[in-house]
């Protein structure tokens, strides 16, 4: 058991599920969020599955991809491809 999801100040999600844990500062839109997973100030997050412990960095986006366990993508990354062809990211990695 965790906290429930937290929402930060500025931040908001649209038609997504949360599990417990999340810290919310950026904007999640049509995705599914693991426990543990953090969202940066400032990031977007669209069209995404994010498994357990996902970091996502400030100002950072993301859209219609999978990420594994533990995967963070850092600060002002873009990682964004088209929604008929979802990327996947393995397990542990850093973009």
């Amino acid at each position: 058991d965790e906290m429930p999801a937290h929402y930060l100040s500025g931040s908001s999600a649209k038609n997504s599920l949360l599990a417990d844990g999340c810290v919310i500062e950026g904007t999640v839109e049509n995705s599914i969020l693991f426990r543990g997973v953090h969202v940066g100030p400032g990031a977007v997050v669209r069209g995404a599955i994010l498994m357990q412990g996902v970091e996502i960095g400030a100002g950072a986006q993301v859209e219609n991809v999978i990420l594994d366990k533990d995967v963070t993508v850092k600060s002002g990354s873009r990682l964004i491809t088209p929604s008929s062809y979802p990327i996947v990211i393995g397990k542990g990695q850093t973009i």
